[in-house]
């Protein structure tokens, strides 16, 4: 299938959330770069108290690069992002979450790249910054580019659907978010992405990413649940990895659940679950980094923003 050449398609699905819409609206619409077009998905059920919120909402823009794209039904993320990639016509394709917003020069800085690369690479990311009401608590590190399947896997990547800018061909190719998985549909994506493409990342902070609403957060055992079903959506992309990144991969996601079963309060099961980082040298080196890079991307996220800012 053709798409209409330098279109970007930005997809965003909203869902009983429409407090801060305005500002994701107004950062897509507002960018530098104006060949664009933003597809809008009303995950609420129709006519809800909160589909009656959007449209009040909706009447003060008038930009016809808006477009309203309503669902039957509520199901979850990940089929309103595909029912956005189905409807969007651009040769590439972002998404951004509902109560997220971006740096104004995100997309064009982020095309300009893609127009170096060859079809090898099939997206582009940036650094994220982290807020929780209204205050800058976090901001990630640069991470490795290039062929990152087995990064994004073992977690040592920091990467949001909200980052990326993606080659409509590619996600045609590997396929869309997995409608079955309610969580990490993203790292799903991620990985089917990376298993054929090369990921390349701008060193510079253009997302930016609200944590207040709690709407999403697990506790230890959904979040058991939500692993198993990850890895059943990824079987075939796991089972074409060497036994020993398969190990590394699976001992990351346990010592993630490790910190979920910490939270709950059970201490001891915890630590049971996370010592499993001392079975290989390259997990105990995987466990100490991730946990140094979040407590740099904490304690020091006013450094590292003055260090990757788009004007450097």
């Amino acid at each position: 299938m053709s798409y209409i050449s330098g279109l970007v398609s930005v997809i965003v699905p909203t869902y009983k959330r429409s407090e801060k819409l305005a500002r994701c609206i107004d950062s897509i619409l507002n960018q530098t770069y104006k060949n664009l077009e933003l597809i809008l998905v009303n995950d609420n059920d129709p006519g809800d108290e909160y589909s009656q919120q959007l449209y009040k909402l909706l009447e003060e823009y008038t930009d016809n690069r808006l477009i309203l794209l309503e669902q039957e039904r509520h199901i979850n993320g990940a089929a309103a992002r595909n029912a956005g990639i189905h409807k969007a016509k651009g040769e590439f394709i972002a998404f951004l979450d509902d109560d997220d917003f971006w740096e104004l020069q995100k997309i064009e800085r982020q095309v300009k790249l893609i127009n170096t690369l060859d079809e090898s690479w099939g997206a582009v990311s940036c650094l994220m910054r982290i807020y929780k009401k209204d205050k800058l608590i976090e901001a990630t590190m640069p991470y490795r580019d290039g062929n990152i399947l087995v990064d994004i896997l073992d977690r040592k990547t920091s990467m949001g659907t909200g980052s990326l800018l993606i080659r409509h061909t590619a996600l045609d190719n590997v396929g869309y978010f997995d409608e079955n998985l309610y969580r990490h549909q993203d790292l799903q994506l991620f990985a089917c992405l990376a298993e054929k493409y090369k990921i390349k990342l701008d060193k510079v902070y253009l997302h930016n990413r609200d944590i207040d609403d709690a709407q999403n957060r697990l506790d230890a055992a959904k979040m058991i649940e939500v692993k198993k079903a990850f890895f059943t959506s990824i079987s075939d992309i796991m089972g074409r990895l060497n036994k020993s990144d398969q190990k590394k991969v699976l001992i990351m996601h346990d010592f993630e659940i490790a910190y979920h079963i910490f939270k709950s309060g059970d201490k001891k099961r915890s630590i049971c679950l996370a010592m499993g980082v001392l079975k290989t040298p390259a997990t105990i080196y995987l466990a100490f980094d991730r946990i140094f890079r979040r407590l740099i991307q904490s304690k020091f996220c006013g450094q590292l923003e003055k260090r990757y800012m788009v004007n450097n």
